[in-house]
């Protein structure tokens, strides 16, 4: 028989942690969909509650924030199940030459992305897609009410870290401004985004890779549920993780492009440490040792390079590499190699829409100022992160390989 003190602590135990349970049928009286839930989207909610409840405990105002957007997030993904069993049509959606600009934050990732939605024949994911994707956007027409209720959203996530914007000015379109990958991945619980998830208090988990095909299955099936009904265009898409997950992004996407972007790691890293350490700094109330994390950071990150970097997709014809240098000294020209690359129509159209998105002030990369960039903050020196990173480096020239 169990004592009175372990009675209390259960007790306290359920108080303080996320129950599974009540998340699964509150979610679906959210949704209005009480078919049963997948088993493969149940088992991923029960081991994030699971990894959730294995941090540090949440004090009570934090676990009704954090119970609150982990409702939403499942409400939403029952959704789109409801809406995929009700318009069969969706499943038969064909994604046809996706572009995916894959590799390194802090690359010009996301300037890439911009301008590749830049062409008149293609779209992107955006901010209000993944935070109310529901129904379709090809059943009914889109509101500009529907659009602002998720904006809010990303206000209150730039009110909780001040100076998020000087390091990524784009959330500044607000409920218009383009997504990463990841994010799609955490509405099927395979990832944890803090666009999604910013009430969490703990850093990010990453995707399972031993899930990682099912992760991909369901990025298509979002897709999908977008493209719906809707013109005929390409996707252009954008994520940190592809560059490590080239086998499951080519086995559900055959025919996908990607343009992959390289920039020195002794730049990268310091700007990657940045904007995490701004970004979970306002999330957890400066609660992170950010000089500790650095050290680890990076050798977390330099294993998976050198593992990916023995991948043959590497030098795949569908991929096309970039420097960096040359992205930002003339993007233009790098975007219209790329689309020689892969044998795409460039046209006049999407040149002078390109050039048109660079010399407007609202795209500046320094409207809301500069960060200068250090190493010393988050415990990384110029020589730990070129001997972590010295075969990516000397395999793509950058560098003191330059």
């Amino acid at each position: 028989m169990r004592s009175r003190s372990e009675r209390v602590e259960n007790i306290v135990d359920r108080a303080t942690g996320i129950d599974a349970g009540a998340l699964f049928r509150t979610s679906q009286m959210v949704a209005g969909n009480f078919a049963p839930i997948e088993p493969g989207l149940a088992g991923r909610v029960e081991r994030f509650a699971d990894w959730l409840n294995g941090q540090a405990p949440l004090r009570p105002e934090q676990k009704a924030g954090v119970e609150l957007q982990l409702r939403k997030l499942l409400s939403v993904r029952l959704r789109l199940a409801a809406d995929r069993k009700r318009i069969p049509a969706i499943a038969e959606e064909k994604i046809e030459r996706p572009i995916f600009v894959i590799g390194f934050a802090r690359t010009g990732t996301t300037l890439t992305h911009s301008l590749l939605a830049e062409d008149p024949g293609a779209r992107a994911p955006l901010w209000w897609h993944s935070h109310s994707p529901s129904p379709p956007p090809g059943e009914v027409p889109v509101t500009p009410e529907r659009i602002e209720q998720t904006a809010k959203e990303l206000d209150e996530m730039l009110m909780l870290a001040p100076g998020l914007l000087t390091l990524h000015p784009y959330w500044d379109k607000r409920g218009l401004c383009p997504i990463e990958c990841e994010e799609i991945f955490t509405l099927d619980f395979q990832n944890a985004y803090p666009s999604l998830l910013y009430k969490l208090p703990a850093l990010a988990m990453m995707l399972d890779a031993s899930n990682i095909g099912e992760a991909y299955r369901f990025h298509r099936e979002f897709l999908q549920q977008l493209q719906w009904n809707q013109p005929t265009r390409h996707w252009v898409v954008k994520g940190i993780y592809h560059q490590f997950a080239l086998d499951a992004l080519f086995e559900a996407y055959p025919d996908a492009l990607c343009i992959w972007p390289h920039r020195d790691p002794v730049q990268v890293h310091p700007s990657t440490m940045a904007i995490t350490a701004v970004l979970y700094g306002g999330i957890t109330n400066w609660q992170m040792d950010f000089k500790t994390l650095g050290p680890a950071f990076v050798d977390s990150i330099a294993a998976s390079v050198s593992e990916a970097m023995e991948n043959p997709l590497v030098d795949d014809p569908r991929i096309f590499h970039v420097d960096f240098h040359d992205l930002t000294r003339d993007p233009v020209d790098v975007i219209r190699r790329a689309y020689g690359h892969w044998n795409l129509d460039y046209t006049s159209e999407f040149e002078r829409r390109m050039r048109g998105w660079l010399a407007d002030p609202a795209n500046a990369s320094n409207r809301y100022g500069r960060y200068d960039y250090a190493l010393e903050p988050f415990g990384l020196t110029r020589e730990m992160i070129e001997t972590a990173f010295e075969g990516y480096s000397r395999r793509f020239k950058l560098g003191r390989f330059a």
